[in-house]
């Protein structure tokens, strides 16, 4: 068979298919977690193709990352997540992320879709918060904060609506006021506030997702009961690790094999190991309890795996199949280098 037809999809072809669905991609990235549990994945180490080796570089000069990755399953698609980041595009009128994903037949090494994935990484990233929320902050959580007001925010706060039954109140801080009092608009539940300790202090469910060059959050904002979810890398101090009782992490070699995560620089100061800390796919699996009583203080890192942005974009794919949407093209008419 010679055909070697696939599916371009632009940004304005994955919104039209779904991509924003936040509650449909927390499903989809469980189930990622639940078939790397048992095997049914493969998930190399990520790569990151960094401009500087100093501590923080990602939040001020900007990266790529290479995440490539097969999911079984019902998803049985195998496929690679290219994605910059450019903390100066804002400025320029361009998305600081800016993601590409190519989904491959792994039967054939045919592709099958060439793709969007800024849209598909930011809903994943909201839906792995989304899936820790679920497993990990009290049943009764009323108060969440978010650390930041970008783009990545807007997800998170749909996570954490679809998840949360009781959220009455999202408090939003952002370094630009402006920016956090027109997060407003999203949500009747967003109530901005002057600074980061008046989010956190007293909140049930807080999610880090700014480009702070340094750490600013203590231990001491951190209530009991409370769940820290630190989306980007070096909100935290290394107290909020140190003084929790319980650790999660998306997989403990992606956490600590990236410099400036919470948990590597945890690790690098003695504070914590491997056998004190959870990881998230044996949660979903259900061979953790997740949380046991009320008043513990989690901190958990959902920054996300590659198997999420594989499990997620077929979900999209299928749907603007099924919907007409996309662009077919080709890579050939008849293979030379056969």
């Amino acid at each position: 068979m010679s055909d070697a037809r696939f599916v371009f999809l632009s940004q304005e072809d994955v919104v039209a298919a779904g991509g924003l669905d936040i509650a449909a991609t927390i499903d989809v990235v469980e189930e990622s977690l639940r078939l790397h549990a048992v095997g049914d994945t493969r998930l190399p180490s990520k790569s990151a193709l960094m401009w500087s080796d100093d501590l923080g570089s990602e939040e001020t000069q900007g990266r790529i990352m290479a995440m490539p990755a097969y999911v079984g399953g019902s998803i049985a698609l195998a496929g690679l997540k290219w994605i910059p980041s450019v903390p100066s595009n804002p400025a320029r009128g361009l998305p600081r992320g800016i993601g590409l994903i190519v989904l491959t037949d792994p039967e054939t090494g045919l592709p099958v879709a060439v793709m969007d994935g800024t849209i598909v990484s930011a809903a994943r990233t909201g839906a792995v918060t989304g899936v820790s929320a679920r497993r990990l902050a009290r049943t009764d959580a009323r108060v969440a904060a978010i650390l930041g007001a970008g783009v990545q925010a807007g997800t998170q706060l749909s996570a954490l609506e679809a998840v949360l039954p009781s959220l009455e109140q999202v408090r939003v801080w952002d370094i630009d006021h402006e920016r956090a009092e027109a997060f407003r608009e999203r949500s009747d539940r967003v109530v901005p506030v002057a600074n980061a300790e008046d989010a956190c202090r007293g909140a049930d469910v807080i999610v880090a997702a700014t480009m702070a060059p340094e750490p600013y959050v203590p231990a001491a904002w951190l209530g009991p009961g409370s769940l820290f979810c630190s989306v980007s890398s070096l909100d935290p101090e290394i107290s909020c690790v140190e003084q929790a009782d319980l650790v999660v992490c998306d997989l403990w070699d992606q956490e600590t094999g990236h410099a400036s995560r919470p948990l590597a620089r945890a690790l690098a100061a003695g504070v914590i190991s491997r056998d004190k800390v959870v990881e998230l796919p044996d949660l979903v699996a259900g061979r953790h309890p997740g949380r046991t009583m009320d008043d513990q203080r989690i901190f958990s890192t959902p920054v996300g795996l590659a198997i999420e942005d594989v499990a997620a974009a077929p979900r999209v794919y299928r749907r603007a199949v099924e919907l007409g949407i996309g662009t077919e093209l080709s890579l050939w008419d008849s293979p030379i280098c056969v």
